[in-house]
């Protein structure tokens, strides 16, 4: 863990040096004279004397650049139906008065934008900027050198400077920044579980894995919810493989890439304390502590079918997951109170699934930013994206037309019915344009970002604090800055051979042996060049 910072240390001092000749905004490098003053005034007093009628020369005013033609393609949003309203128009030119700039504003519906992305990948037909995730597609794209480094220019921007260094070594491709991260909580992972199920069955809150495990026995077996039924699961799990992620570090396992004794990366799956938590998972289901048909249950059903309809009293994921079913629940008139936590100690101390601290890249196209002068301004611009301002505009729209302040100048989104009496259109003009937010903001400008008026709740303010106290015991991954070119090339055949092997075996289709065999499958198919290149690189960089 030192190494790694110290490294990244290292590469956040090279880039404080390089801010001396490269940044987010143009510079003036007309050399001042001793005095302060411009060369083209400083006089002999032998000159003077011979030229007392000599009028003071006087700077030029710089000409102002002629506003940068961006063309942007962002996932969710509009379909640009609407460029031609009269609030629209003016939404478009309120950020473009601001950064200086002429946008063309690309929008794809969310659920087919990395198809589009993998066709102007592919055909090599790119936007100036776009979103992208840190995928195999997007990976390729950075070796053929289709996007811009920007490593050298990010300590001279005024709000991307901001971004922490764990941010940094997540979104970089070994140790160098290929886009702009768009950053999130890294604290936002835990555990939550039906407290008043707890209280009907006469139970302490669970402080260990062994009090965690006799919640999820009485939550299935005791009839929590008092109807009489069978009808209960102790965890409600889906397809979606981060609850097991997020419980596995619980038992020693690594975040991805670990450490081993002789400080070597090592992929966690071929770790023991990956081992003991599917040991531990593989027993919950053998049980029935687990709902039997979790991987046909897809991730976005999670609410409907399981947590909210009753059916389980707990499941690990996001806290604003269990934070927004109580306030359905309160919404409703459910008599039901949800409870979260971090983590639970499985004899390893208190130990998160930190989220990357960032979602997807705002990447810069070599083939329409030609230039480092227009790679500098095209970055300006997502910078100036961060001002107090524009982060305002693009999160609620247009004051006024979307919103207005209340007297203690919180925003408050006007309603259908308030903008039909105002004569005011329903669309939003600001739909999806907070894809394009980095979310870093120089203290003084974020000041200036305005927001609604915060709920004052036992859930909302549980969840302020656990985003602040998970931070201290998230678990880093070790490679996240580093790009096997075998993995690139085989992710998906590997992560395949990973995830079914997890799934076969939690379930009981395979044995300990037909566990090992699999991870033997692994290394076979490339795994073990992988970690060879791995700590190449990693070992490369000085750790």
């Amino acid at each position: 863990m030192k190494k790694s910072v110290k490294y990244v240390s290292l590469v956040l001092a090279l880039i404080l040096a390089m801010a001396l000749f490269a940044g987010c905004g143009p510079k003036d490098d007309e050399p001042a004279s001793k005095d302060g003053g411009s060369p083209t005034n400083a006089a002999s007093d032998n000159d003077s004397k011979d030229k007392k009628d000599v009028t003071p020369a006087t700077e030029a005013t710089p000409t102002p650049l002629p506003p940068l033609e961006l063309s942007i393609m962002i996932p969710g949003g509009g379909t640009n139906e609407n460029d031609k309203e009269e609030w629209q128009i003016k939404f478009y030119e309120m950020i473009e008065n601001h950064t200086n700039t002429k946008l063309e504003w690309i929008h794809y519906d969310s659920d087919m934008y990395y198809e589009k992305l993998t066709l102007s990948l592919a055909s090599g037909d790119l936007p100036h900027i776009l979103v992208s995730d840190k995928g195999a597609e997007f990976l390729n794209a950075v070796k053929n050198d289709a996007f811009w480094d920007i490593t050298d220019y990010i300590a001279d921007c005024k709000n991307l400077s901001t971004m922490s260094e764990t941010v940094f070594l997540n979104a970089s491709i070994n140790g160098r920044l290929y886009g702009v991260p768009r950053g999130r909580s890294l604290g936002r992972n835990g555990f939550g579980y039906r407290l008043d199920w707890l209280n009907n069955l006469g139970l302490k809150e669970p402080e260990n894995i062994d009090e965690l495990y006799d919640m999820l026995v009485a939550f299935t077996y005791d009839d929590p919810d008092g109807n009489g039924k069978d009808d209960t699961y102790g965890l409600g799990v889906t397809s979606y493989t981060g609850t097991w992620d997020i419980m596995q570090l619980w038992f020693g396992a690594p975040n991805k890439w670990g450490i081993d004794e002789n400080g070597d990366l090592i992929p966690e799956h071929l770790t023991e304390g990956y081992k003991k938590a599917l040991s531990w998972f593989r027993k919950l289901y053998s049980e029935g502590l687990v709902n039997p048909d979790f991987n046909t249950i897809a991730g976005g059903d999670w609410d409907t079918l399981l947590l909210r309809s009753g059916v389980a009293g707990a499941t690990a994921d996001v806290l604003d997951r269990f934070r927004r079913n109580q306030e359905y629940f309160e919404k409703e008139g459910i008599p039901a109170e949800h409870m979260m936590v971090g983590a639970i100690d499985a004899g390893y101390g208190l130990r998160t699934l930190p989220t990357a601290g960032y979602s997807q890249l705002i990447v810069f196209s070599k083939q329409k930013l030609t230039n480092e002068e227009d790679l500098k301004r095209a970055l300006q611009f997502i910078d100036m994206l961060g001002d107090g301002e524009m982060e305002t505009l693009l999160s609620y729209g247009i004051e006024g037309y979307s919103y207005y302040l209340d007297d203690n100048g919180y925003v408050v989104t006007y309603t259908a019915e308030e903008k039909a009496q105002l004569g005011l259109p329903t669309y939003g003009v600001n739909k999806g344009f907070n894809q394009i937010l980095p979310y870093f903001n120089s203290p003084e400008e974020k000041a200036k970002i305005k927001s609604r008026e915060p709920v004052d709740s036992f859930i909302r303010n549980l969840e302020a604090e656990l985003l602040v106290e998970n931070e201290k015991y998230v678990v880093p991954n070790y490679g996240a800055s580093y790009i096997s070119d075998t993995y690139t090339q085989l992710a998906t055949t590997l992560d395949e051979i990973v995830n079914n092997t997890r799934i076969s075996y939690i379930m009981g289709e395979i044995d300990d042996v037909g566990f090992q065999e699999a991870l033997n499958q692994w290394l076979r198919a490339g795994g073990e060049t992988v970690i060879e290149e791995m700590n190449e690189l990693y070992h490369a960089a000085g750790n």
